[in-house]
């Protein structure tokens, strides 16, 4: 499945709306089936013990975050002015549950497209939901894109929109970085997807990720080595990981080196912005 994901993928490449439904139309039965098959992947599980203390993950769950991980270039290619509508109906039709998540603003459920300043605002408020977000049972799939209204020191009306976009391949109006970039055109699509929870349990960002920045200092699982990003900010490190992208003034000069990969943060329902009551102990 994956090798057919990668093809839907090159398919859709510069195809125009007739042709990209048609090639969504020959897929969505297969593409459906298959996530029935993952369907264990709806749900968090528990980080288990290994002996060097580190989590591996198995090899059947490698090949199917490998799987969604191509799922989701589709995804970024359907995120274009005229294609939202095959965006919106090919993903409901493979299963998966539309939101929007537009009562409240919410970096978990939100990819920031639009920011308009408003020093009169106490809070972040959702003006439109530009595009829906997707789940896979308690998985985030992918968020909801927002124009949203908000006070500078919330969100820097600039930064939040201009500043690199991590955890994503490709956006149109915007420069992006994941795992994948920098690697050969085979090599990349070794890529395992990138897996965010919302549960009883609260919203778990990056559930793989080896370091968790609900402690103070971080705390690595094992005995490997120092995270690239050991030395930096700890408050700018989470606010990078839960928004996937810098929202606040300055923005960093090094801003493309930074590698939020190997971390996670578990944090409250609707805890935002981020304070230590918000923070969930580390399962």
């Amino acid at each position: 499945m994956a090798a057919d994901l990668r093809s839907v993928y090159t398919e859709l490449l510069g195809a125009q709306v007739d042709e990209r439904r048609r090639v969504l139309a020959s897929r969505e039965g297969i593409v459906a089936a298959w996530l029935e098959s993952i369907a264990p992947l709806r749900r968090r599980e528990p980080h288990p013990a290994t002996p060097g203390g580190r989590r591996r993950p198995d090899r059947a769950l490698v090949h199917a975050l490998t799987q969604l991980y191509a799922l989701g270039r589709v995804r970024d290619q359907l995120l274009e002015p005229g294609h939202l509508d095959l965006y919106h109906g090919f993903m409901a039709g493979i299963g998966l549950v539309p939101f929007e998540h537009d009562h409240a603003f919410s970096p978990f459920h939100h990819e920031l497209v639009e920011v308009v300043a408003d020093e009169s605002q106490g809070q972040v408020t959702v003006e439109r939901v530009l595009w829906g977000g997707f789940m896979f049972g308690d998985l985030l799939f992918g968020r909801a894109g927002v124009r949203v209204r908000a006070p500078a020191a919330l969100l820097d009306p600039d930064v939040a929109v201009r500043s690199r976009l991590f955890f994503t391949f490709r956006r149109r109006a915007r420069p992006t970085n994941d795992r994948s970039h920098g690697w050969g055109s085979n090599s990349q699509w070794a890529t395992m997807f990138d897996r965010f929870y919302q549960d009883e349990g609260g919203l778990h960002f990056n559930w793989d990720g080896a370091v968790d920045l609900g402690a103070e200092p971080p705390v690595r699982d094992g005995p490997a080595g120092p995270s690239p990003d050991a030395e930096r900010p700890l408050e700018r490190r989470r606010e990078l990981l839960v928004n996937r992208c810098f929202v606040r003034a300055p923005l960093p000069d090094d801003e493309p080196d930074w590698y939020p990969y190997d971390t996670r943060l578990s944090l409250r329902h609707g805890a935002w912005p981020i304070d230590r009551a918000a923070v969930v102990p580390g399962p």
